[in-house]
């Protein structure tokens, strides 16, 4: 099976924002969809939320930014997603969260094509809970980095060392120059 990421048809409320093809890795064909969730996470300051990816793995040696979120579980639905999401990788709770709009991106390592579902989310961060990342997640999150607008926006668009770190921060800084430009 190999699926056209540009065949794909998007029946949503969520506004598409972009589709992503894979430009760095071999093209082998795509055989898989995952539906995700991701937060565009602003805390008080109006400053938004980062995990800080340093390690390598099966794309190679990562060092990037990106959004907090996961796969969304069965029964699960965006929000609920992102309230587990940022409890789990920031140990936040949400105030509240908007929807921003989706992302289709394909990853030619994974033969996958990713349907992200991205929406703004208040934190709380004046309470901090345990964190629950998985072990990979222990692995790879070295800190969550909290920046300005702007800033957030010039990292993901200018600052990467690698191909994986440019294809995770091209997904993001979409979202968030879509959130900025339509909030």
């Amino acid at each position: 099976m190999d699926i056209d990421l540009n065949e794909i048809k998007v029946e949503s409320e969520w506004p598409l924002i972009a589709r992503i093809k894979d430009d760095l890795f071999p093209y082998e064909g795509y055989d898989h969809i995952r539906y995700t969730a991701r937060a565009l996470a602003e805390n008080e300051e109006g400053k938004f939320g980062f995990l800080h990816i340093v390690g390598e793995d099966y794309f190679g040696v990562r060092d990037h930014l990106e959004t907090c979120g996961g796969g969304m579980e069965e029964n699960e639905g965006v929000f609920d997603t992102l309230q587990r999401e940022i409890m789990e990788e920031m140990g936040f709770k949400t105030k509240g969260m908007k929807i921003v709009g989706s992302i289709l991106d394909a990853y030619n390592l994974l033969k996958r094509v990713t349907y992200s579902s991205f929406a703004h989310a208040y934190v709380d961060t004046k309470e901090n809970f345990a964190l629950e990342r998985t072990e990979a997640e222990q692995i790879l999150i070295q800190e969550i980095v909290w920046l300005p607008p702007e800033e957030a926006l010039y990292r993901l668009e200018h600052i990467y060392s690698s191909k994986v770190d440019l294809i995770v921060q091209r997904r993001d800084a979409a979202a968030l120059r879509y959130y900025l430009e339509h909030r």
